[in-house]
């Protein structure tokens, strides 16, 4: 657990006096969260993991709609994205749209998914990794617009992870090119949010929309832009700082209550921090290569590798309604 033994940490969400706490987990950790709001449920010590799906290609990103349908990347094979209608007793995973057919491949890049998010219109936003685009489908998938592809006149080259504000700004990272891109779909502005190099990789936009957290596995830190208004590039500061431990942060979630869960890469593990206390509240073990997050109804999502896996981090009897994605083991209890 990390120390808590000060009285002031560096507030996530705030503009507090930067302290540093080491705890034992050998990370570093500079950060609080004010004014968020009370959990609604107490993480459990230990979580059972079950592996959701296995692929014969790598899995992408994972992310919910409000109506609870799982989208996820590379869903049969490269190119695809797949859902799944968890609420739904009897559903089955489907495909949502095969890329291959709606974008064109060049030299040896292929059209592929890899970040996913959804936008407040229900249009899915993606990191087009393949040929290097940053791409909006429509919810039928009727239509397929590339919000961007260059910036200053340059290609963008290879795009990771997508997320989206409150504002409707879509954040694309490029950790090849060492920025993060800022987009505004509705006039087309393509311009970077930091000033300095940062490979970034997973991204997460704070539950207030007012920063922006970004994990760069090759510093092996997470770190955290205050958005302007202005559209003027922000200094990233340190949020946590794995580099002690060797340890590379891949991808990032929020909970309704504003706890960070921080994928683990290669090691298989998921930390959960709780930003205003200035702790490491949980690690878990995600049964695999951790490199995707994607959280709803308490209830933690990861992939990695050629599978993703689910984990019940609230009492079963309130996990039941998510449906049969995370199918119960013969012998088990009904709803």
């Amino acid at each position: 657990m990390i120390r808590s033994d000060v009285n002031q940490v560096r507030g996530a969400l705030t503009l507090l006096p930067a302290l540093v706490l080491l705890g034992a987990s050998g990370c570093l950790f500079t950060g609080g969260q004010a004014g968020r709001a009370k959990p609604s449920f107490t993480l459990p010590e230990r979580v059972e993991v079950r592996e959701l799906s296995s692929r014969s290609s790598r899995v992408g990103g994972l992310a919910f709609s409000e109506e609870g349908v799982l989208f996820f990347a590379n869903h049969l094979e490269l190119g695809t994205i797949g859902r799944h209608a968890v609420a739904e007793e009897e559903a089955e995973a489907e495909t949502f749209i095969d890329l291959n057919e709606w974008m064109t491949a060049y030299e040896d890049r292929a059209p592929q998914a890899h970040g996913i998010c959804l936008d407040a219109k229900g249009g899915l936003l993606a990191a087009e990794v393949g040929t290097g685009k940053v791409i909006r489908i429509s919810a039928d998938a009727s239509k397929l617009e590339v919000l961007a592809d260059f910036y200053d006149g340059t290609l963008l080259g290879n795009v990771w992870d997508v997320a989206v504000g409150p504002d409707g700004d879509v954040y694309a990272s490029s950790p090849n090119s060492g920025v993060v891109y800022r987009i505004r779909p509705g006039d087309g502005f393509v311009g970077v949010v930091n000033d300095e190099l940062v490979r970034a990789c997973g991204l997460a936009v704070s539950p207030d929309g007012a920063r922006l957290v970004a994990a760069e596995p090759d510093a092996g830190r997470v770190v955290v832009f205050d958005l302007g208004v202005d559209d003027e590039t922000a200094e990233a500061w340190t949020l946590v700082d794995f580099s002690a431990t060797g340890e590379e942060p891949s991808g990032l979630v929020f909970d309704e209550s504003g706890r960070l869960y921080v994928a683990m890469g290669d090691t298989g593990k998921v930390r959960v921090f709780d930003l205003e206390k200035g702790a490491l509240l949980r690690t878990y073990d995600a049964g695999g290569e951790a490199e995707f997050l994607a959280y709803r109804d308490g209830a933690l999502y990861v992939s990695g590798g050629s599978s993703f896996r689910g984990m019940h981090l609230r009492p079963e009897a309130r996990f039941r309604k998510l449906g049969r994605l995370l199918k119960k083991e013969p012998g088990e209890e009904g709803d």
